[in-house]
């Protein structure tokens, strides 16, 4: 009988993936629920401590935008609703195009549409996020997305961002609205 290597490498390949997948372990989810304590020592749009209703806050230092809820989280079957306050800075979006080599100009002509720009999400109680809204029977007026690009002056917005969610994901959950940068504050329900 012969030796064959190829049998014996795929053959050792397989239980080394076996043995792979059955050691590996389950990463813990990286951002818990914060404890009250953190939350009084936490930044105000934090995760720990989420923006309060009606009050704005930038999502970075040089970013365009400032964004917070204008009324409590509305609760609808299946599905929540944020009611959002969106202020757009002209000046900072030009200043960043002129940053990325590009004309400040653009800015006044080709405008900007928020719902391009921002992702925002419902974050519910078991820390699971939710951006998507498939309830077709639910009328939600003045949606994000259809506000459509804006010009200056146009600078104070309103739209409602609506997220299906779990019931039992409802309560005790936090909305996150990010920037294409990353950058993200988080607001409270109410």
């Amino acid at each position: 009988m012969r030796f064959q290597p190829a049998a014996a490498l795929a053959a050792l390949t397989i239980v080394g993936i076996a043995l792979t997948g059955c050691t590996a372990e389950l990463t813990p989810d990286p951002s818990p629920t914060p404890s009250v304590s953190e939350s009084a020592e936490a930044a105000p749009g934090s995760r720990a401590n989420p923006l309060a209703v009606g009050e704005t806050i930038r999502l970075s230092d040089g970013s365009a935008w400032s964004v917070g809820a204008t009324a409590a989280t509305e609760i609808g079957d299946g599905y929540v609703v944020l009611p959002m306050r969106i202020l757009i800075d002209w000046d900072a979006i030009r200043a960043q195009l002129a940053e990325a080599g590009q004309d400040p100009a653009d800015a006044d002509t080709l405008g900007i549409d928020p719902w391009a720009s921002l992702v925002v999400r419902y974050i519910g109680a078991s820390g699971r996020s939710y951006e998507l809204f498939e309830n077709a029977a639910a009328d939600v007026p003045n949606q994000l997305w259809s506000i459509g690009t804006v010009y200056p002056p146009a600078e104070d917005l309103t739209a409602n961002v609506a997220v299906s969610v779990p019931a039992e994901e409802i309560d005790g959950g936090v909305w996150t609205v990010l920037n294409t940068g990353g950058d993200a504050v988080f607001l409270a329900t109410s």
